[in-house]
């Protein structure tokens, strides 16, 4: 399996010329090539450019942007230039507030950029023109992803703790299987897929009728992908599950990653897993954005929408041969390995 692949780093500078550059850099108060030198010597240490970029609390695309700068043009390539075309309606030093008021207030809608850039500096922007100028300064326009407030503040250093302790643990000389459970429910009327058509409202005839299975998944990282069908999530359903887990994967030892529902926690449950040699690895209460299964159930109900299905049998085919074939694609985990796994190509 392949994992994101890391640009390298052109070396302009060594170490104390970096050092150096970053000191004249402070001395001149450029606050803001201050920061891009400073992502620039984490990745000189060995850090990714996602790591090295939220240690100076940027985006992984902010990170590759400097980056690239960096390798084309060195320190100058990282200093902001704001230059070209008609005189700019904020000098350099504006910009550079704009700039820091922007991270230390985000996020923010594009009403109140508008509302900032008039109510401080009177001016106002194309909103077209205004968004190249904040995307060149790594700035990203998207969905905010929901977190629930009842998540621990420190889940995720938790989480890496208890998968490093797990990871630890002697496999022998046999392999190590390890990857993410969960249980879903897709339907043959999914409609998440959007459709181009002339037509203003799009129409597909398609049953309504919801089949009486729901899903078991297992997203293997390391080992054999594998799902099953029952129609409840019981203890035992789960149990069906992890004998169907070690039947793909008859040697190893098991690491399942699984959130903290009651039939994971069961007696009947834990005591098969034992058996079977699986160990479950459990995520933080409130924290499914740690389980990379979940972007996988989401691309799988888009492929079911736009299918009509000729009935209950070809629908559980249709379903079983797409789960496993996107799960053969290590993208659906890549932020998880970066965050928690980085040196996962180890453990192979």
């Amino acid at each position: 399996m392949k994992t994101t692949r890391q640009t390298e780093m052109v070396k302009h500078l060594s170490e104390k010329q970096l050092d150096e550059a970053i000191n004249e850099a402070q001395k001149a108060d450029e606050t803001r090539l201050v920061r891009r030198l400073c992502f620039i010597k984490n990745v000189s240490l060995g850090d990714t450019d996602k790591m090295a970029a939220r240690r100076v609390g940027a985006s992984q695309p902010t990170g590759g942007r400097w980056l690239k700068a960096w390798n084309e043009g060195g320190v100058d390539g990282l200093r902001p230039s704001f230059a070209g075309g008609r005189p700019a309606k904020l000098s350099s030093e504006q910009f550079d507030e704009f700039f820091t008021l922007l991270e230390d207030g985000q996020p923010w809608t594009p009403q109140e950029i508008d509302d900032l850039l008039w109510d401080r500096y009177g001016v106002t922007y194309d909103r077209s023109h205004l968004a190249r100028i904040l995307r060149a300064d790594g700035m990203q326009y998207a969905k905010p992803r929901p977190m629930d407030p009842r998540q621990s503040p420190d889940a995720e250093e938790d989480f890496r703790e208890r998968l490093g302790e797990a990871l630890t643990k002697d496999n022998g000389d046999e392999p190590l299987v390890l990857g993410f459970f969960d249980a879903s429910w897709p339907q043959p009327f999914e409609n998440s897929q959007r459709l181009w058509s002339y037509d203003r409202t799009v129409e597909i005839d398609k049953p309504l009728v919801a089949v009486p299975w729901k899903t078991l998944g297992f997203y293997a990282l390391l080992g054999k992908s594998t799902l099953i069908f029952r129609k409840r999530t019981t203890k035992e359903s789960i149990c069906a599950a992890l004998e169907a887990i070690r039947e793909q994967n008859p040697v190893g030892r098991i690491l399942l990653i699984a959130d903290n529902d009651g039939g994971h926690h069961a007696k009947l449950t834990q005591q098969r897993a034992d058996e079977l040699g699986i160990e479950f690895v459990f995520l933080p209460p409130y924290s499914p954005m740690f389980n990379a299964i979940e972007p996988l159930w989401k691309t799988l109900k888009r492929k079911i929408s736009p299918e009509i299905f000729e009935g209950k049998d070809h629908f559980k085919q249709f379903v079983t041969h797409t789960f496993l074939d996107l799960s053969k694609r290590v993208s659906f985990a890549d932020n998880w390995i970066e965050t928690f796994l980085p040196d996962i190509q180890k453990l192979r």
